[in-house]
């Protein structure tokens, strides 16, 4: 009769770790890379939002999007938003630059990579940069 006891505690804990584990993990969020590497680690992608973000003077919503069935959520994978996939064109475009004018070998995105060229270099912490009008006066003149 104990021992049915005992059996019986330690079956009803079991199932309340388990139930408590299922019911804590957080579903990975969908990825939807295109550019940057598939196999990119959480940290190394966080690492290079942060770095556009930074770059760019622009929080998480200048490209991505709210998920439409849970408003404190963010729906990272959507193409909604037309922003990400300029983001994708410049990625492409920093990625040709650092290879083609400094033998870079590495891309954004990858461990411990090594660019000449980031967003910040055209960008300096704004989301539109456009070159000063009197740059453009001053070339013509000459």
């Amino acid at each position: 009769m104990v021992n049915r006891k005992k059996m019986a505690v330690v079956l009803g804990a079991m199932v309340f770790v388990i139930i408590g584990i299922a019911a804590s993990s957080v579903p990975k969020p969908t990825r939807n890379l295109k550019v940057l590497p598939k196999d990119i680690s959480d940290t190394m992608l966080d690492k290079v939002m942060d770095e556009f973000s930074n770059a760019l003077g622009v929080k998480c919503n200048f490209c991505h999007v709210q998920s439409e069935t849970d408003s404190t959520q963010w729906d990272m994978a959507s193409d909604v938003k037309p922003e990400k996939n300029v983001a994708r064109k410049m990625i492409t475009m920093s990625n040709k630059i650092n290879k083609d004018f400094f033998n870079g070998t590495t891309k954004y995105g990858e461990e411990n990579a090594v660019l000449e060229v980031h967003c910040v270099t055209c960008h300096h912490g704004e989301a539109h940069p456009e070159m000063e009008e009197e740059d453009n006066d001053n070339k013509s003149k000459q």
